[in-house]
């Protein structure tokens, strides 16, 4: 597992985005990446999205509420600066965060890559 710090821009930690996927996804986007935050993106194999606004250098980093074998994913954690839980805080974007995620390969439609496993911000 890893951690990548950053700034924080649309979060979807206490609630799962469901525009994509009936069941949802929890998100966030963690930008403004300096040399050594990046540096740890791309070792990890992450895309490195720039898309010329407020981010800068982001990447994103989710996890799905149902697995693919049915079964529900556990929801990130959210926690502070001393580690006490914040659950159900919302994290706005331009706040400081550092996110633990693990990395996976995936494969889809003759195409394959790796994304990040968001566990806790």
């Amino acid at each position: 597992m890893s951690v990548i710090s950053g700034t924080a821009y649309w979060a979807s930690i206490t609630s799962p985005n469901t525009t994509f996927d009936a069941d949802g996804t929890w998100s966030i986007d963690v930008g403004n990446l300096d040399a050594d935050n990046k540096a740890l993106a791309e070792k990890d194999g992450l895309a490195i999205k720039n898309k010329g606004d407020d981010r800068g250098d982001f990447v994103t980093i989710k996890r799905k509420v149902r697995r693919k074998d049915g079964n529900m994913n556990k929801a990130p954690e959210i926690v502070d600066a001393q580690k006490r839980t914040m659950m159900g805080t919302l994290i706005g974007n331009g706040s400081d965060v550092n996110v633990l995620y693990s990395k996976y390969d995936w494969e889809y439609a003759g195409k394959s890559g790796v994304s990040a496993d968001l566990r806790a911000v």
